[in-house]
């Protein structure tokens, strides 16, 4: 019975260690000279002009100070290329949860302004899109560099 928990204990160990540093590689995230508003404005211009459509902004302070919580200023930037994330999808649709892709920009408590998405995943089947893939990482790489 021991050795029964002694391996289950392991094991669960060994999972969320596991799950915790995918995760990790996973986000990436660049410091900003700028403010979260003038970051926002900069980074919907830099989207729109590589031909992604932007779907929605999500205003985390506003929301909060809607239903009377105050929180530092953070922002959400939903965006994509529908042609192109249908394609990925169509090939797996587990990639419905991957996209449209996302970046955060918020400010922390340190007064920090922050830049933050996620890579896409390159372990998702899907015939033919490494390339594709590599180049949306790309992409996102860049645009957390926001420049003023």
């Amino acid at each position: 019975m021991k050795k029964v928990i002694l391996v289950l204990a392991l094991l669960m160990f060994t999972t969320q260690l596991f799950a915790t540093q995918l995760f990790a590689q996973e986000v990436i995230k660049n410091e900003l000279s700028v403010t979260v508003d003038k970051a926002v404005k900069i980074l919907e211009k830099d989207i729109k002009s590589k031909g992604l459509k932007i779907f929605t902004v999500i205003n985390h302070t506003d929301s909060a100070k809607k239903v009377g919580v105050k929180m530092n200023p953070s922002v959400v930037i939903i965006f994509g290329n529908p042609k192109v994330g249908t394609k990925l999808m169509n090939s797996n649709i587990a990639w419905s949860y991957e996209l449209p892709l996302k970046i955060a920009i918020y400010k922390d408590d340190k007064g920090k302004v922050w830049a933050q998405t996620r890579l896409l995943p390159t372990d998702i089947e899907t015939p033919n899109a490494e390339k594709v893939i590599t180049k949306i990482n790309g992409l996102l790489k860049k645009l957390i560099k926001i420049k003023k």
